[in-house]
């Protein structure tokens, strides 16, 4: 190419950069070479024609008086491009996978939408309420039905599961999350509440006092206090401390109940580094004496 201009062209075929004398080429000699049929003894080609017969007729298309000149660069193009799909045609076996294709396309769109996935996007607003009332009444009382309490509303409205999970969601994000309670808010709810289960009131009256008293969301305080007696199921699998080590959380935990602010660090890893206890043993220890206080009156 030395005394001629020579231009950087993308080969349309593989992305490769090329350069050339032929501004109208667009693909390059590589890719072009790969078209060149391979002799394979007795392979026959998806019309039925020998590889001999093959390339006998490249070369009487290639001599053909009403092709273009072979020296033009648009023929050389069309050359290129013509073999390569020849080259295919002889060396590649007969594969239908189009059919396939559509077919398996038009099998997807004759399914039916399952009915579990339409009745989660049916819910009237009046059902989505009924599915929060439900769920309200048993965080308020610290209920827990065996089969979850998810479950059991999908049951008594007959509806699926997915659709009660759904639609309590799209309830629950515009309601107060705890994760929307700090440290302090969290801490003086567990403190105003054990002071008042030393005494005769219900737990209904207690949570009352909690909002009067910290002046915070009824639901956040529910959904709180719903939060620290739950996880009897994830912790069965936790062993057991011993009296001893039992006895020593409980009294790093009424001490944490009796200071004025909840401490710099998390209280499960706090009171384990002071007893010599796992924090899922901790947490099962106090899950344990929680439930124990609630379920006494």
């Amino acid at each position: 190419m030395s005394g001629g201009m020579a231009f950087r062209k993308d080969c349309e075929e593989c992305g490769r950069s090329f350069l050339t004398p032929d501004k109208t080429r667009i693909i390059c000699q590589r890719c072009a070479g790969k078209g060149q049929p391979r002799p394979q003894p007795e392979t026959v080609t998806k019309k039925g024609t020998a590889p001999k017969a093959a390339g006998k007729t490249k070369k009487s298309l290639e001599k053909s008086p009403t092709s273009a000149p072979v020296d033009g660069p648009t023929s050389r193009v069309a050359k290129d491009i013509a073999t390569k799909g020849r080259g295919r045609e002889v060396t590649e076996p007969k594969v239908q996978q189009a059919p396939q294709e559509e077919e398996k396309t038009g099998n997807k769109e004759a399914l039916p939408i399952p009915e579990r996935k339409r009745e989660a996007f049916d819910l009237t607003q009046s059902q989505i309420q009924e599915i929060a009332d439900r769920y309200q009444r048993y965080v308020e009382v610290l209920e827990r039905p065996a089969i979850g309490r998810r479950k059991t509303i999908a049951d008594a409205m007959g509806l699926s599961y997915q659709s009660v999970v759904l639609g309590l969601r799209q309830w629950n994000q515009q309601q107060t999350q705890i994760e929307d309670l700090v440290r302090e808010q969290r801490f003086a709810i567990e403190k105003v509440y054990f002071s008042y289960r030393e005494g005769k009131e219900s737990f209904l009256d207690i949570k009352a006092r909690i909002v009067q008293e910290t002046g915070l969301n009824p639901w956040a305080v529910s959904r709180y206090l719903d939060l620290i007696h739950d996880g009897e199921r994830k912790l069965r699998t936790v062993p057991p401390v011993s009296s001893e080590q039992e006895t020593a959380v409980l009294k790093e935990y009424r001490k944490y109940l009796s200071a004025s602010g909840p401490p710099p660090s998390p209280l499960h890893p706090l009171i384990a580094e002071r007893t010599g206890v796992l924090p899922k043993q901790v947490y099962k220890v106090l899950l344990s004496y929680r439930l124990g206080r609630f379920r006494e009156k």
